[in-house]
């Protein structure tokens, strides 16, 4: 992103009067905070929050397991309903039952925050059910999900990548013995379990009905989007992918982050750490009430993306110093050091322990020295 783009985000997050929604409720030591207005569980994998009168989110149980799905947010208005992110077929189907619970208006538009696939392959699901909904993208991430994501659908679900993963998992589920002939026990035998019982309906529902659908909308660095007297703004931001999308909404004070936040530990798979610092800084300065992370709870200040931007500043600076001192990637693995972050993170939980080992830590260490080594 621009000098001359940040510089303008900046300026029209922090300008304007804007309105609170939520209730409130006392909090530890008479703090007051933030609450959505209602919660309802609707199975083990997802629950519907109400956080206005009008915008509600899907939040997936998932976010540390090994099958992770990605929130879904929904804004209703008197014109139509806008979708933000549409998870695998099996979760959007469910979502969209419920979203007809909510209103009988159709659904108009399903922005999607980037092109992973935990955050698309259930558009066709709200295009089946209203032909005439848009599906708006960022260019890169158009780009990107009309590259990788129907060949991810063909070979990773409906193909013998898929249908050999579910093997493997059914495989240790009922056997208690994995792939290389470790007799698994305790946590690992029940991560196991949990592992096919939560992927199983996901890969069912794509070899069913699964598909893939292009953009109908794509937009450079901003789009706003007016509906039923809402203003959406959607804002191109740089870190998790080079076409993350936020969408802001100034009424409400609401910011729907997509994987620009992870919540409880951050995934460092792909992500462009630099880059990932800038956005971070920006979206720290944004006077919301309310943030709805790609995956994890609803936020309620700031202080996780503080934490997450707080991480990564501390990830590239010892990388850079690594670069400096010469040393090997083998070198800077032992030397790096995150464990302030990791026990905050973590917090003596075994679920995010595994997610820090396995989705964080064991591959943005190598990513951030590449990074520093300029490979990336």
């Amino acid at each position: 992103m621009s000098k001359k783009m940040k510089t303008a985000l900046a300026a029209a997050f922090l300008s304007g009067t804007l309105g609170f929604f939520a209730r409130m409720e006392s909090g530890t030591a008479g703090s007051l905070l933030m609450a959505p207005v209602r919660i309802q569980q609707y199975a083990p994998d997802f629950r519907l929050e109400q956080l206005s009168s009008n915008v509600y989110a899907f939040i997936s149980n998932n976010t540390t397991h090994f099958w992770e799905d990605g929130n879904t947010a929904v804004i209703i208005t008197k014109a139509g309903v806008i979708v933000i992110d549409a998870s695998t077929t099996y979760l959007s189907e469910r979502h969209l039952a419920e979203i007809r619970r909510l209103t009988s208006q159709p659904v108009r538009y399903i922005i999607n925050t980037h092109w992973h696939r935990d955050h698309v392959l259930g558009d066709h699901v709200y295009k089946d059910a209203f032909p005439a909904a848009q599906i708006v993208m960022q260019d890169y991430t158009a780009h990107m999900s009309d590259q990788r994501n129907p060949a991810i659908l063909a070979n990773a679900f409906k193909g013998k990548q898929g249908a050999d993963l579910l093997a493997s998992l059914r495989k240790a589920a009922e056997t208690g013995i994995d792939d290389y002939g470790k007799k698994l026990t305790g946590a690992d035998l029940a991560r196991a379990k949990r592992s096919y019982e939560e992927f199983e309906p996901v890969y069912a529902a794509e070899v069913r009905s699964g598909a893939y659908v292009s953009a109908d909308i794509t937009f450079d660095n901003r789009m706003t989007i007016k509906l039923g007297g809402e203003e959406v703004q959607l804002l191109h931001f740089e870190g998790h992918t080079h076409g993350d999308t936020v969408v802001y909404l100034p009424k409400e004070k609401i910011l729907m982050t997509g994987d620009l936040v992870i919540a409880p530990v951050p995934y460092g798979i792909d992500d462009l750490f630099e880059q990932f610092v800038e956005s971070l800084n920006i979206l720290v300065a944004m006077p919301v009430d309310v943030i709805v992370p790609g995956h994890g709870e609803v936020q309620f200040s700031h202080d996780y993306m503080k934490l997450e931007r707080d991480l990564f500043v501390s990830l590239m600076d010892q990388a850079k110093a690594s670069v400096q001192r010469h040393q090997s990637l083998d070198d800077f693995r032992k030397s790096v050091n995150l464990t302030t972050f990791e026990a905050k993170l973590v917090n003596g939980d075994p679920d995010n322990q595994w997610a820090w080992n396995n989705y964080f830590y064991g591959t943005a260490v190598e990513r951030a020295w590449r990074i520093a080594h300029g490979e990336m």
